[in-house]
């Protein structure tokens, strides 16, 4: 057989979803300033679009924040006043360290624990790599 028959059979058995060209969006904070603090109303939303515990990333915004807060119900609630720019900064960063698969670039990805370790494990291409721990 020559190579372009070879080329056209293997590209068949290829699954069709290999060249889909799904976008992933990072989730916009809904965040307003009352006094001094800052509403996130949609962390929820954005915390399962990610696929990730909500806890972690309340503990990584206010750590990239450096301030205190905590969730009430819906909304997460931070002291201090921040744009709505800043905090989206920050989730644009979170989904960077923690979402995104730095090898093939897709945000299906879990954080597993091996021992004392958190690791990245990315669901399409089997990559792995240690993150920082949030705990």
């Amino acid at each position: 057989m020559d190579y372009e028959t070879l080329l056209k059979r293997a590209r068949e058995n290829i699954p069709k979803e290999v060249f889909e060209k799904k976008r992933f969006e990072i989730p916009k904070a809904e965040s307003f300033t009352q006094g001094n603090k800052t509403i996130i109303t949609n962390i929820n939303h954005i915390a399962n679009y990610l696929n990730r515990d909500i806890n972690q990333v309340m503990k990584f915004l206010l750590r990239e924040l450096a301030t205190s807060g905590n969730i009430e119900g819906n909304r997460a609630v931070f002291t201090g006043s921040f744009t709505n720019k800043a905090v989206n900064d920050k989730i644009e960063l979170y989904v960077k360290e923690f979402v995104l698969c730095r090898e093939c670039g897709k945000p299906d990805t879990k954080l597993v624990k091996e021992g004392n370790v958190d690791y990245m494990k990315c669901l399409a291409c089997q990559a792995k790599r240690p993150v920082t721990s949030l705990k």
